[in-house]
C-alpha cells in the first residue's frame, strides 16, 4: 500500500470531523465519513460548497470572520460556528484549523451543541445576577430620594434651608439616570449622533481630564499616528470610553506607571480583524496601562455588569458599557492581559469614507431573504456611509421605498415588479441583482456566493455612474 493510499484510509477512518478547503475561495475540495455523518449530509451536498456561508454556517457574518483569519495566516483554534444538518436541525460546531502547503486549508470540526444547554443556563443566570444588581441599585437610588423628599417637605415646613435636601436628590437622580445610561449601552440602545471624529483632537483636548484621573504618580503617553484617518463615532461616547479606561487604569497604578493612549489606521492585513470587505477599514485607539493586570478569575468575567477589581467596590457596568458601545458604532474590541504586565485594549472604529461623510448619503435598498445574510450585508453597507433600507420581501421593500424615500439603488434578487414599481418612484434608480443576469442599462449582476469586497466594488460603480 503506498502512502497516498495510506493517507485516504486514515483521512477516512477518522473520527473526528476534517475537511480540506480552497484557501482562495473556502470551497470544499474534501470531507471525511465523519463530518459527513455530523452534518447528515452526502459527498455530492458538501465538496464544491462554500463552507462559509448559508446553507452550511447558519451564521454568514461569523463564518466570514473566521475564513478571513484562515486567509490572513491565521491559526484558529476552538472557534464555535452554527451548522445547519441536512434535515434542518442546527449544531454547534468547535473548529480549528490553519493553512497546509498548496493553498490548502485543514479544518477540524467537533460537534459541541451539548455546550449549547449549559451556557443557556449560565446566561440566565447572569441576567439574574444582573437583573438583582439593577433592581439593588435603583432601590437604592429610590430610597434616597424618598427620604430626602421626606425631609425637604419637613423643612418647608418649617421654613428650614432645603439647599442639603436637595443636593441629595440631585446626587441621586443623577446616579439613577447613570445607570439607566450605561444599561444602553451594554444593550447597544444607546441614542448614538455618529460624525467625523479625529481622534488625535479628541484625545488631545481631553489631556487634563484624563491626567486628574489618572493621579500624579501616573505618567501619561500620547502615541498619536499623523496619518491617523477620522473616524465614524460619536465624540461623547469616544470620550466616555477614554474616561472609564482611564478611571480603571488609574486605580489599577496606585504606585506609579505609564498609561498609554496610541491611534493608528488598522493595516489591511490585521488578522484580528479578519471580516470580508472589513480590513484595513479602522482606525485603532489603543490604551495601555502598567498596571497588575488581570488574573485568570478576573478575565473570565472582564465584561460583565457590575464586575469590579477596585479595592474601594465602586461599582457600575463599565468595560461591559464600553463593549456595548464600540458595537453599537460600528466597532470591535479587544482585550489584552498578563497577570504583572499591565492591561492593553484595542479599539477599532469604523474609518470615516468620503461617503460616510457626505451631506446626503445615497440611499440603497436591500431586499434579500436570508435573515443572516442580509444583516451582513446591511451592515458593511452602512459602515460605507450609505443608507440602507434593509426587507426581507418585495413587499416590504416597495413599502419602505414608498415610507422612508425612493432609494438610489436597488439590490434584490431579480423581481422584475419591484424594480419596476421602485423604478415608479425613482426613475434614475440602478439596479443590482443577486443571481441571474440583465442586459439593461443600469443593471448589474452578483452572483452568490460572493466575497463582500466585490458588492461594495459593485455598489461604487453602480452610484458613480448616477
Amino acid at each position: 500500500m503506498n502512502s497516498s493510499d495510506l493517507f485516504a484510509k486514515a483521512f477516512d477512518n477518522l473520527r473526528t470531523g476534517v475537511l480540506l478547503l480552497e484557501k482562495a475561495t473556502g470551497r470544499v475540495m474534501e470531507a471525511n465519513p465523519a463530518f459527513l455523518r455530523l452534518c447528515g449530509r452526502a459527498r455530492g451536498e458538501v465538496v464544491g460548497r462554500i463552507l462559509w456561508a448559508p446553507p452550511f454556517v447558519d451564521d454568514a457574518e461569523a463564518g466570514a470572520e473566521v475564513f478571513e483569519h484562515l486567509r490572513a495566516g491565521g491559526l484558529v483554534e476552538g472557534a464555535e460556528l452554527p451548522l445547519k444538518t441536512g434535515d434542518g436541525s442546527c449544531l454547534l460546531l468547535e473548529v480549528s484549523g490553519r493553512e497546509l502547503t498548496g493553498g490548502v486549508v485543514q479544518l477540524e470540526v467537533q460537534d459541541v451543541t451539548a455546550r449549547a444547554g449549559a451556557r443557556m443556563a449560565e446566561r440566565m443566570e447572569a441576567q439574574r445576577s444582573l437583573a438583582a444588581r439593577v433592581a439593588l441599585e435603583f432601590t437604592e437610588a429610590h430610597r434616597a430620594l424618598q427620604a430626602a423628599g421626606e425631609a425637604l417637605a419637613n423643612c418647608a415646613r418649617r421654613s428650614q434651608s432645603t439647599a442639603p435636601e436637595l443636593d441629595e436628590i440631585r446626587k441621586a437622580a443623577g446616579r439613577a439616570g447613570a445607570i439607566a445610561q450605561e444599561l444602553l449601552a451594554y444593550g447597544g440602545r444607546s441614542a448614538l449622533e455618529t460624525s467625523q471624529v479625529q481622534l488625535n483632537q479628541a484625545i488631545e483636548s481631553m489631556r487634563p481630564a484624563l491626567q486628574q484621573l489618572l493621579g500624579r504618580d501616573v505618567q501619561l503617553v500620547m502615541d498619536l499616528s499623523r496619518d491617523a484617518a477620522p473616524a465614524l463615532a460619536d465624540p461623547a461616547q469616544v470620550r466616555q470610553i477614554l474616561l472609564k479606561l482611564a478611571a480603571n487604569s488609574g486605580e489599577a497604578m496606585q504606585h506609579g506607571g505609564k498609561f498609554r493612549i496610541g491611534t493608528r489606521n488598522a493595516p489591511a492585513d490585521d488578522p484580528t480583524l479578519g471580516r470580508t470587505g472589513d480590513r484595513g477599514a479602522y482606525v485603532m485607539l489603543e490604551v495601555c496601562d502598567e498596571g497588575p493586570g488581570f488574573d485568570d478569575q478576573s478575565w473570565d468575567h472582564l465584561f460583565e455588569p457590575f464586575f469590579t477589581t477596585r479595592r474601594q467596590g465602586q461599582r457600575g457596568l463599565g468595560l461591559a458599557a464600553v463593549y456595548g458601545i464600540v458595537r453599537q458604532m460600528g466597532g470591535r474590541l479587544w482585550a489584552d492581559s498578563e497577570p504583572g504586565k499591565g492591561v492593553s485594549f484595542r479599539i477599532y472604529l469604523p474609518r470615516a469614507q468620503a461617503e460616510s461623510v457626505a451631506s446626503q448619503p445615497a440611499t440603497i435598498l436591500l431586499m434579500e431573504q436570508n435573515d443572516g445574510l442580509r444583516t451582513v450585508m446591511a451592515n458593511i453597507l452602512m459602515k460605507r456611509g450609505y443608507r440602507v433600507l434593509a426587507a426581507p420581501a418585495p413587499t416590504d421593500a416597495l413599502e419602505m421605498a414608498k415610507t422612508q424615500g425612493p432609494p438610489d439603488l436597488l439590490i434584490s434578487e431579480p423581481e422584475p415588479d419591484l424594480v419596476k414599481s421602485v423604478a415608479d418612484l425613482q426613475p434614475q434608480l440602478r439596479t443590482l441583482f443577486l443571481n441571474g443576469h440583465s442586459d439593461h442599462a443600469g443593471v448589474a449582476t452578483l452572483n452568490k456566493p460572493f466575497e463582500l469586497e466585490m458588492l461594495l466594488g459593485k455598489v461604487r460603480e453602480l452610484l458613480q455612474t448616477c
